[in-house]
């Protein structure tokens, strides 16, 4: 359990952080640490329906919320100061207790199924797991968070149930409360809703960091919408949340967010948005450009992409300027007992020790252009890279997009 007194604040915040969802599933299990999520809504013993569990959180000022990430599931409840010892109970409640009904399982099923389809429909989503399926081709993931619609199909009430009582341990469980509240008020309501929990050292899954497995440099899927979606990614050869020199990737990444946003947007008008992130799980991941274009430039698009990469630059002004805009993504919320909950959460999840703000930004601030201009020249390569289109471009411009970055990135 992590606490952090916040006295000023006007809320409590609890969060649980299990570690599941598409890391640790398969073929078969695909989409079941999703799937559990949103049963965790369906009703509990103490708030049998959806709306019941709404009112329990609303009726005293507050709100609650989950999501499933790659490597973990979130559940959230914010409540006023008044009401601090409920946050507690609620995500216990909901995350332990859930009812599980066999007609709820099957109404959710339609529901996931709506939300697989919604996630297609919307480009700005799909080109992610595009990007997602492309780079991490064979691994677990590289699967939609979601699942396909086969696997939501086959997925059973004691599937869930198994998952359940697989990954919904003390052990796999971090429990979060930032707020205004005294670390021995946190202990005793940690202890009251969560304490009879009983350990279980079970194995957990063993899965090897995800590799740059690409068959082609390019992939395209050709779609009839208005805008090309293009992602340009550069692997982080296993460099991860985890890894001690992730403000490296941090402030590389603002680098170019600043320059690709300018650049596309308001230097050429070819974007309403575009930017540069890192995009990573706790052993790996990329280093993505991204843009939106009128199909008619997607060649320009990508050479201009590439040139921005080649041709960043790297002195202590631009340095500088990136270290600050990463300090301001990264500190400047945590006012908030939400976004504090969370700065400390992930870092306990991904490296098992929590930094204060104050180390965090003296991390990031202590990034060289000697260590940019290092990082730039190990990950900014052609064999590193992967480009990734959706939208109106024939899959037959594949080779001549390949040929570009040949031309760009080798040069």
């Amino acid at each position: 359990m992590l606490v952090h007194e916040m006295p000023w604040a006007q809320s409590v915040s609890a969060r649980l952080l299990i570690k599941a969802g598409p890391r640790y599933e398969n073929d078969i299990t695909i989409g079941s640490a999703h799937y559990l999520e949103h049963m965790f809504f369906e009703g509990s013993k103490l708030y049998p329906s959806r709306r019941e569990l709404d009112r329990a959180v609303e009726s005293k000022g507050g709100n609650h919320s989950a999501y499933t990430d790659k490597e973990y599931v979130m559940y959230q409840a914010k409540l006023q100061t008044e009401n601090a010892s409920f946050a507690t109970e609620f995500v216990h409640e909901l995350a332990f207790n859930p009812l599980m009904a066999d007609e709820a399982v099957a109404r959710e099923k339609g529901i996931i199924s709506a939300e697989l389809r919604r996630s297609i429909d919307t480009p700005a989503q799909h080109v992610w797991n595009l990007l997602r399926e492309h780079i991490w081709r064979g691994h677990p993931l590289g699967h939609n968070t979601l699942g396909t619609f086969e696997s939501i199909d086959r997925i059973s009430r004691q599937d869930l149930l198994d998952y359940h009582n697989r990954f919904y341990k003390p052990d796999n469980t971090i429990l979060v409360i930032a707020g205004n509240v005294k670390t021995s008020q946190a202990i005793d309501m940690s202890m009251r809703d969560f304490g009879a929990l009983e350990s279980r050292k079970d194995e957990f899954p063993a899965v090897p960091p995800p590799l740059h497995n690409i068959d082609s440099l390019v992939r395209i899927e050709e779609r009839d919408i208005k805008q090309v979606h293009i992602l340009l990614a550069f692997d982080t050869k296993g460099h991860g949340e985890s890894s001690t020199v992730l403000p490296q990737f941090q402030v590389l990444s603002k680098m170019l967010r600043n320059n690709i946003f300018h650049t596309f947007v308001y230097d050429l008008g070819f974007s309403y948005s575009a930017g540069c992130w890192p995009w990573l799980v706790r052993d790996g991941g990329s280093i993505v450009t991204a843009i939106e274009v009128a199909p008619e430039k997607t060649a320009e698009a990508v050479t201009r992409m590439v040139d921005e990469v080649n041709n960043l630059t790297i002195n202590e002004d631009t340095v500088q300027e990136a270290r600050a805009g990463v300090v301001s993504d990264t500190l400047l919320n945590l006012a908030d007992t939400d976004e504090y909950a969370n700065f400390i959460g992930e870092q306990e999840l991904y490296t098992g020790t929590v930094k204060p703000p104050e180390k965090v930004k003296a991390d990031i601030k202590s990034v060289s252009t000697e260590d940019i201009q290092n990082l730039k020249d190990l990950l900014f390569t052609r064999e590193n890279a992967a480009l990734v289109l959706l939208g109106p471009v024939s899959p037959n411009k594949a080779q001549s997009l390949d040929d570009k970055l040949t031309l760009l990135l080798d040069q």
